[in-house]
Formats: structure tokens, sequence, C-alpha cells
């Protein structure tokens, strides 16, 4: 009776223990959501940042249904998926941790703006238009060449 008692709770702990690391089907996957969190929180800064401050007449929250329903339809999904499925990794907080800690890593690159010299106009016209575009950087080893140059000058210059 002992043994049995002894194996039926070693068993409970046992399967008590395990990990069920599988998804339900109807809850996105973690990278999916990942990414669809991502374009949620773009949207809420655009709409924060430029649509709510530019039209006070603008009902915010029809607004903010409106361009949600355009990262759903992104996705291909719906918004009772990512509800449930975000009700989900809310109740499990390792796996929404994982979600949040990737996003909070996550840059956005801008890709740069290239002109044609063309399109530059001076409105001093003073000077020539063969002047380096304003939105160029000067790269970084050309001040330190001009450093080299200034050093080996002063060499020369001493007694």
């Amino acid at each position: 009776m002992r043994i049995f008692f002894t194996t039926c709770i070693l068993s409970l702990l046992i399967f008590a223990c395990s990990r069920n690391d599988k998804l339900p089907k109807d809850i996105l996957p973690e990278m999916q959501m990942r990414e669809v969190m991502w374009d949620m929180i773009r949207t809420g800064e655009f709409l924060n940042g430029f649509v709510a401050n530019r039209d006070s007449a603008v009902s915010k929250k029809a607004e903010m249904e409106k361009w949600f329903a355009k990262v759903y339809q992104l996705h291909k999904i719906n918004r009772q998926v990512f509800d449930k499925s975000y009700a989900y990794y809310q109740a499990h907080p390792a796996l929404m941790k994982n979600i949040l800690d990737t996003l909070a890593k996550r840059q956005v690159y801008i890709k740069p703006v290239i002109r044609d010299s063309s399109d530059l106009k001076d409105t001093n016209n003073s000077r020539p238009h063969s002047i380096r575009p304003s939105d160029t950087i000067p790269r970084a080893f050309d001040s330190l060449r001009k450093k080299m140059i200034k050093s080996r000058k002063q060499l020369l210059n001493a007694p």
C-alpha cells in the first residue's frame, strides 16, 4: 500500500512539474505576436504624435480603431485573435517578458534620404553648386587626416 501511495505521489509531482510549452491553436505564436505588437506600438506612436495633435475634431478612438484595423489586416488576423493572444501572454509572464525584452532591444532603422544635387538650390547665389550638399556627413577620417597634416607641418617647422 505504501508503494502505491509513493508511486502516485511521485507521478503526480512529475506531471505537475512538467512544462507545457505548447500554445493553444487560437493563440498567435511568439514570433508573430512580437511583430504584431511592434506594429501596434509604432501605430500608437504615430497616432499620438501626428494624427491626434493635428486635428481636434477627429474622434481619437475611431481613428485608433481604423489604424489598428490596418495593422490587423497587415498581419492577417482580427481583433479577437489579438485580444485573446494578448490575454494569454499576460497570463504567462515569462513568455510576455521574452516578447517585451525583444521589443525593447529592437531599433528603428531609418533609411537615409538621398537627393540629387540638381535639386539643391542656393538661396544666396554667392556659392557655386559644386559644394557638397548639406545632407551629406563629412567622414571621420577626414578630420583625422587634417590632424595628421597639422602635426607634420608642426614637425617640419620645428627647429
